[in-house]
């Protein structure tokens, strides 16, 4: 049976997940709200457009139009999606989640958690992994520079990134400009001191000072640098 609804507020008691949250959290209600709400209890389709706001515990999602499956636990927003959940901000033209858990944004997808920003064309992001994944022209901006890459995978809870393919990290602050062809990237969460790992035709110039090698460490507190596998340094006179 099909069943449609114009309403400004609709409070939908089912388990909407990953989409309406960057952390899914099961087996809590959803408020909906929409300028039309259609459903479908055969097929367990719901249709929203018009202003869609979804609110699941702390997680607010917005967009211009909306699908959910209660069977199948699937679902696609459109339409200047954005998700709020705590301090993080996903911003996509599309998002499509799945089974709770995986949510992957399309278009200009912009995913912001504290002080980094992770950018590009898609983003796939695994809440029980807090794990996130753009696999083209990503790029990721933190407090002291950036990272771009053919791929980047975000670790989260583990604040490291893993870059790979083209890699290039840029530091203004450190006046530090590196390539490699692979990187891993360490932040400074619990108390870590934050450096980078550069493997596959490493190459660094911080301060004028050009480092190169197999594998390049560079510790970016201090400005210290390791070089190892056909090393080569070329020091600028001061």
């Amino acid at each position: 049976m099909k069943k449609q609804i114009s309403a400004a507020l609709i409070a939908v008691f089912i388990t909407f997940g990953a989409a309406a949250n960057l952390q899914a959290e099961q087996n809590k209600p959803v408020e909906l709200a929409a300028q039309t709400i259609e459903y479908n209890s055969a097929t367990g389709l719901m249709t929203a457009q018009g202003g869609v706001r979804m609110i699941q515990d702390d997680a607010v999602l917005t967009g211009t139009s909306a699908e959910y499956n209660t069977k199948t636990r699937e679902a696609y927003v459109t339409g200047g999606v954005k998700v709020v959940k705590g301090d993080a901000t996903l911003t996509s033209a599309e998002v499509r989640s799945y089974d709770n858990n995986h949510m992957s944004a399309t278009g200009g997808a912009v995913l912001v958690k504290g002080d980094n920003t992770l950018t590009g064309p898609k983003i796939d992001y695994y809440s029980d992994r807090q794990y996130a994944v753009v696999p083209g022209g990503a790029r990721l901006t933190m407090p002291d520079g950036f990272m771009t890459a053919d791929q980047i995978e975000a670790f989260i809870e583990q604040d490291k990134a893993v870059g790979n393919g083209n890699v290039h990290i840029v530091s203004d602050v450190r006046k530090l400009d590196a390539v490699s062809d692979n990187a891993t990237y360490y932040g400074t969460k619990e108390g870590g001191q934050g450096k980078a790992v550069l493997t596959g035709n490493a190459r660094a110039v911080q301060d004028g000072n050009i480092l190169t090698g197999e594998t390049l460490t560079i510790r970016m507190d201090d400005k210290a640098m390791d070089a190892t596998g056909r090393t080569k340094l070329v020091v600028q006179p001061q």
